[in-house]
């Protein structure tokens, strides 16, 4: 009985062995088929076919986020059907065919009667992205006449709202990959491999484990983003309205959170749909807010006068200026925009009537090597590092100068042409107790694995003012502000720093146009503790002459938008 049992037990184990070598030999197998020649089967099993069935298209989501935590679909995927047509085994009505066809479908019909005659061809597309009820319902009307094939594709159902920071799908080449935007920043996180609809168990089960044994790969995954898509909607029809009303060549627009450089909405005119987009030049899908530089003009005299305060070349409670209209540095007479001489001002009144004048003489007090140190840490000589693609370089080489004329205009906004983003960053370092934060779009990526990664990028704030330079400056700029229009557009429960700029826009044969400008604004609030930073520009509008009349009122209207939707509690 012993011997029996012995005998039974070795037979059980060989069993045992044998199915784990089996095992070992099966998964040794599929990681040889899925991962070392994954490529090359796959390419061989893809060149027996000459027509696909199903189209594998699979892509990850792109989600902004309301205030309360609700997600919007920004970029997704939509199911549905191509319909195609097999010409040499083609018996039907043509007619027919295509009275069921256009009537729901855009079919040119010259072309679809010349395809039926095309017999030695066995697959000719004929439509696609059809919606799935159309496509079934064409079916059961045609039979046999016409064939579908599951097809998806890529949708932005806000349909061109934030355009430039979504940006779409294209071709560049024979690679249909992102371009522009957060779809080419993020490509290799949103990009799908190796998915299709009859991937069977064990292949499911082995997908994904070349990135897992891979260190260099990027894991798969869907992004949510810091975009609010109600805040979004509204400061586009703001933007919109600026560049209906003043008929200009561009309108751009940013708000931020200057605590974490949280972006909640950042939009510009002219725009795209990115759904179809064929119709539009390249220009149009360059992101100006990111990529262009532009010269900002008087919007750069606070950080002028912070910079002043900062490095104490002057004290804004004891300098006084003789204001005559106009000053003269080295070879050039500067003057201010409207050439009046003020008399005595001081600091104060320097940016409330925003002086050109008192903006050099306060610029004589500072010295280069604290004017270069300082537009260094403000930003203004390199890039943020935002999280889109083709961030612009600021032209700062002015400052490697030593001649007095470059840094007298630099003071009060030329001769320096910087980004909009750049500027939204530096603007940070005045608002958040003298911290210049990163701007960012996106705040989550939540990976297909499971796994998710929360940015955080408080570890590259940069020190740039004292919180008491930055409370003076910020105190400073809410009296800017209060005094617009004689008070006339002040918050009465609010403080807001804000200031508005005028430039003239470079002539590329040499100078400045005569007649255009560019107009710029900014405000954060509330003021001493604020949650939002909104800044607006415009190029070339029409008919006026300064930001005054064109960006205050949008403003205006955007910040008590933003105050009755994120509740914001008065601060005075």
């Amino acid at each position: 009985m012993k011997r029996e049992n012995k005998q039974f037990l070795f037979r059980l184990r060989v069993i045992f062995v044998g199915v784990v070598c089996i095992g070992f030999v099966l998964i040794a197998n599929l990681f040889y088929i899925q991962v070392t020649n994954g490529n090359r089967f796959r390419e061989q099993a893809d060149g027996q076919y000459v027509v696909a069935t199903y189209n594998s298209f699979e892509r990850g989501s792109i989600f902004f986020e309301e205030r309360e935590g609700t997600r919007i679909s920004a970029a997704g995927q939509k199911s549905g059907y191509k319909i195609s047509i097999n010409p040499k085994k083609f018996t039907a009505d043509p007619e027919e065919v295509f009275t069921v066809l256009s009537i729901t479908l855009d079919i040119d019909r010259e072309d679809f009667f010349s395809d039926i005659e095309k017999k030695n061809r066995t697959y000719i597309e004929i439509a696609h992205q059809v919606p799935k009820e159309i496509g079934e319902q064409i079916k059961k009307d045609l039979g046999s006449a016409i064939q579908l094939h599951a097809e998806k594709w890529r949708v932005y159902p806000l349909q061109g709202s934030a355009a430039h920071v979504l940006g779409f799908l294209g071709y560049k080449g024979d690679e249909y990959a992102g371009r522009y935007g957060l779809e080419r920043e993020y490509e290799d996180t949103l990009k799908r491999e190796n998915v299709d609809v009859y991937t069977n168990f064990f292949a499911r089960v082995f997908h994904n484990v070349q990135n897992l044994v891979d260190s260099t790969s990027v894991p798969e995954g869907d992004i949510v983003t810091t975009i609010d898509p109600q805040v979004q909607l509204f400061f586009e029809s703001e933007l919109k309205d600026i560049q209906d009303t003043w008929d200009s060549a561009s309108v751009g627009g940013i708000i931020m959170n200057p605590k974490n450089g949280e972006i909640y909405a950042l939009g510009a005119y002219p725009n795209f749909d990115n759904n179809d987009f064929s119709e539009n030049s390249i220009s149009d899908f360059k992101n100006p807010l990111v990529e262009n530089v532009y010269e900002l003009g008087s919007i750069i005299k606070p950080f002028i006068v912070a910079m002043s305060i900062d490095s104490g070349d002057i004290d804004v409670n004891t300098l006084e200026y003789y204001d005559a209209g106009s000053v003269d540095v080295e070879d050039y007479t500067i003057n201010n925009f409207d050439k009046r001489g003020r008399g005595w001002v001081n600091v104060q009144e320097i940016l409330n009537q925003s002086l050109n004048t008192g903006m050099v003489h306060i610029a004589k007090q500072i010295s280069k090597d604290d004017f270069r140190e300082y537009f260094d840490r403000y930003g203004f000589t390199s890039k943020t590092g935002i999280d889109l693609p083709n961030e612009g370089n600021n032209l700062t080489s002015n400052l490697t100068s030593n001649r007095q004329i470059e840094f007298a205009n630099m003071s009060f906004g030329q001769g320096i042409a910087i980004t909009p983003i750049t500027l939204v960053s530096a603007l940070s370092s005045l608002a958040n107790d003298g911290v210049r934060v990163t701007p960012h779009i996106v705040k989550k990526i939540e990976y297909t694995n499971g796994f998710s990664k929360t940015f955080d990028y408080s570890d590259q704030d940069v020190q740039v003012l004292s919180p008491e330079t930055s409370g003076e400056i910020s105190r400073m700029l809410v009296n800017v502000f209060d005094a617009y229009r004689d008070g006339g557009v002040k918050l009465p429960n609010y403080r807001i720093a804000a200031k508005t700029g005028t430039a003239q826009i470079p002539n590329p044969q040499g100078g400045y146009y005569d007649d255009r400008n560019l107009h710029s604004f900014f405000g954060y609030f509330p003021a001493y503790d604020p949650e939002f930073i909104v800044f607006l520009y415009t190029v070339h509008p029409k008919n006026v002459r300064y930001a005054s009349q064109t960006l205050i009122d949008p403003f205006r209207s955007t910040a008590k938008y933003l105050i009755n939707y994120y509740n914001i509690p008065p601060d005075r």
